[in-house]
C-alpha cells in the first residue's frame, strides 16, 4: 500500500514520467524477475504430489484462461476486451513456462497482433523468464544451487540474489500506483472485471479442490493455500509488460480495488480457521 501511495505522489508531484516507469518496467522483467524465478525453482523441492499439483493448477489455468476469451463480450469497452482473459485467469506468482508464454501472449495482443502458437512459442523460448525457469528446474533437479548454500559460497550467493530481488514488489507496486487512475469512466470496466473474476474463480476453486480431493487427498493447509492463492489479484507483474497508458491504467486499477477482495477472503478464513 506505501508502495503503490507513493507512485501516485510520483505522478501527482511529478517526480516521475513515464520513461522512468517505462525505464523501471525493463528492469523488472529483464532482470530482477528472472533472477527471483530461478532462485524460486532451484531451491524448490520436486516430488511426485508436487508434480500433480502443477498439473492440476496447468490444468485449471488453461480452462480459466479459455473462458476468459468467451466473457469478452460481456465487457462493453471494446478497448479493454483484449486484457479480460488474462485479467480472470492468472495470479500474482506464477513462474514457470506458462508464465512466459502468457507474457508472451500479451506482448502480442498489446502490439494488436492475433495470437500465433509459432511466434509465441518462439517468443516464449527467448525471453528471460522462460530462460530462468528452464536453468532453475535444472538446478533444482540436480541440487546445486542447494549444494552452493551449504558451501563456502552461500553468503556470497544470497547476498547477490538478495540485492538483485528483495526491491523487485516494491518497484512493481510503485509502476502500478503511477498508473492508477480513479476516472468514472473507468471505475465501470474495473467493476465489472472484478465481478467476472470473482464468479469464475469460485467455479474454479471448487473444481481444484476437488480433483485434490480424490487424486491427492484432503489437507486443510493445502486447501486454504489453493484458496487463498486463487483469491488474489491477477499478477501485478503483468504491469511491467503493458505498453498502453490506458491498458496499464485499467489493469492497474482493476487489481488494486480487487486486492480488498482478497483481504476480504483471508479475513473469512482466520475467522473461519481459528
Amino acid at each position: 500500500l506505501v508502495m503503490i501511495l507513493l507512485g501516485m505522489a510520483c505522478k501527482r508531484l511529478k517526480l516521475l514520467d513515464q520513461n522512468g516507469i517505462n525505464n523501471m518496467k525493463l528492469l523488472v522483467t529483464q532482470i530482477m524477475l528472472p533472477v527471483a524465478i530461478f532462485h524460486a525453482l532451484a531451491t524448490s523441492e520436486y516430488n511426485k504430489e508436487t508434480g500433480i499439483l502443477v498439473g492440476i493448477m496447468f490444468v485449471m489455468l488453461v480452462v480459466s484462461f479459455s473462458i476468459g476469451f468467451l466473457l469478452r463480450p460481456l465487457m462493453p469497452a471494446e478497448r479493454y476486451q483484449k486484457y479480460l482473459p488474462f485479467m480472470v485467469s492468472v495470479y500474482e506468482g506464477g513462474s514457470m513456462f506458462g508464465f512466459s508464454v502468457y507474457m508472451g501472449m500479451l506482448g502480442q495482443v498489446e502490439n494488436g497482433e492475433k495470437i500465433d502458437p509459432g511466434k509465441l512459442f518462439s517468443s516464449a523460448i527467448r525471453t528471460p523468464a522462460f530462460i530462468a525457469s528452464v536453468l532453475g528446474i535444472i538446478a533444482g533437479l540436480t541440487g546445486v544451487v542447494q549444494k552452493l548454500l551449504a558451501g563456502p559460497f552461500a553468503g556470497t550467493y544470497t547476498s547477490v540474489e538478495n540485492i538483485l530481488t528483495t526491491s523487485i514488489t516494491s518497484v512493481i507496486l510503485l509502476v502500478v500506483g503511477f498508473s492508477i487512475e480513479f476516472d468514472k469512466k473507468l471505475l465501470s470496466p474495473c467493476i465489472r472485471t472484478i465481478v467476472l473474476r470473482i464468479l469464475l474463480q469460485a467455479v474454479m476453486i471448487g473444481g481444484v479442490l476437488l480433483a485434490i480431493h480424490y487424486i491427492v487427498g484432503d489437507h486443510l493447509l493445502l486447501n486454504l493455500a489453493v484458496i487463498s492463492y486463487m483469491s488474489a489479484p491477477a499478477t501485478f507483474s503483468m504491469q511491467t509488460f503493458l505498453k498502453s497508458e490506458d491498458g496499464s491504467a485499467y489493469v492497474s486499477t482493476t487489481n488494486s480495488l480487487y486486492c480488498l477482495i482478497s483481504i476480504l477472503v483471508y479475513v473469512v478464513m482466520a475467522f473461519v480457521v481459528y
